[in-house]
């Protein structure tokens, strides 16, 4: 969660009332010397004035202020969440509304009010958010109603509606078959969201391997895609190479990785490469292992458990579904978290017991 922002003590006086009508008029004009930030948050609270002609003045200098000075208040998290929707919601410039729907702090329901009318290239940053999508069934209906969907897009909705069972009322489960109950699964961690690369050197070093490090064209492909804004980055992910792909699965912006996951090109055989990596996200392969049309093949199970950048929660799941081989070698695999291995070690144990045995 961003940090809240130091108010400016000239706006705070705003909000405290008494200030004269000239001078209310005024910052309505945006005549006042104030950051753009704290300018931008003076005019919003004058929305509301009690007299309408400073309402309407302010109104009128929010919608005029220039695109590259309110773009950081519409990138910065810690914008209070009502300026952000104000700007969603009148502010229709693609370089303003691009990071607005990026923006966690954007409220579900400013973005729900918008959706519908997006263009396709904008409604892809709201389909690709899962984590606003299964939170918020409303915003999920609304995108859907966006006549401008592409049909890949419509198929991605759909997929999430199945794999999360949105909106399906499911048969009562049969009686429960008496036996051992398996240990509870470990608490999940939320993995922090590392922060962007701030260089091309940095970027290289964060998404390729030592070894990767001495292709040219990967350092090459790496520095191309990091200068890339977000919607460039996600329009590779969706439609380009596989080598391009490869690189922006390990994009610490999780709309990006997980465009990579949604694009129609992406083949099984790559996302059994990412299961295996090292340097994708946890919540990458959280997305992976509970997509049930992924893990129908075995070599990406056993990527899952084998990886240790799996969450636990995940993980610990699939132990039981390797094979005897793999179970094995699992069991002293010091590379695989503690539970893991004791898992596996359990079941291995009951194997060499045999039936009827504990």
């Amino acid at each position: 969660m961003a940090e809240a922002r130091v108010p400016n003590p000239l706006v705070d006086q705003f909000r405290k009332g008494g200030i004269p009508k000239d001078l209310r008029m005024m910052a309505a004009q945006g005549a006042l010397p104030l950051k753009p930030t704290d300018l931008v948050e003076l005019l919003h609270f004058l929305l509301a004035d009690q007299e309408p002609d400073v309402a309407e003045t302010a109104s009128g200098a929010l919608a005029k202020l220039p695109v590259d000075e309110i773009q950081p208040i519409c990138v910065d998290r810690t914008t209070p969440p009502h300026v952000l929707g104000w700007l969603l919601g009148n502010r229709k410039e693609r370089e303003l509304r691009e990071p607005l729907l990026q923006n966690t702090s954007t409220a579900d329901v400013d973005i729900q009010a918008v959706v519908a009318s997006l263009p396709t290239e904008l409604a892809e940053l709201v389909v690709i958010n899962q984590t606003r999508l299964l939170r918020s069934i409303p915003l999920l209906e609304a995108v859907e109603a966006n006549p401008t969907l592409s049909n890949d897009q419509r198929r991605r909705l759909r997929e999430l509606r199945e794999t999360f069972k949105i909106g399906v009322v499911e048969a009562p489960p049969p009686a429960p078959v008496v036996a051992e109950p398996p240990p509870p699964p470990p608490p999940e961690e939320v993995e922090p969201e590392p922060p962007p690369p701030e260089t091309d050197a940095e970027a290289v070093t964060r998404y390729l391997t030592d070894e990767e490090q001495q292709d040219t064209e990967k350092v090459s492909s790496v520095q191309r895609l990091y200068r890339l804004n977000t919607v460039g980055k996600v329009q590779a992910a969706l439609k380009g190479t596989r080598e391009e792909r490869a690189i922006l699965i390990r994009d610490p912006n999780r709309i990006v990785s997980a465009a990579v996951l949604g694009s129609p090109k992406v083949t099984e055989a790559e996302i059994e490469s990412f299961s295996a990596m090292k340097n994708v996200s946890g919540e990458i392969l959280r997305q992976i292992g509970t997509n049930r049309d992924f893990v129908k093949r075995y070599s990406i199970i056993a990527n899952l458990v084998k990886n240790p950048r799996t969450p636990l929660a995940v993980s610990i799941g699939m132990v039981a579904r390797l094979n005897p081989r793999d179970m094995k070698a699992i069991t002293v695999d010091r590379n695989v978290p503690e539970v893991i291995r004791k898992q596996a070690q359990r079941f291995v144990k009951s194997a060499q017991d045999g039936p009827g045995k504990h």
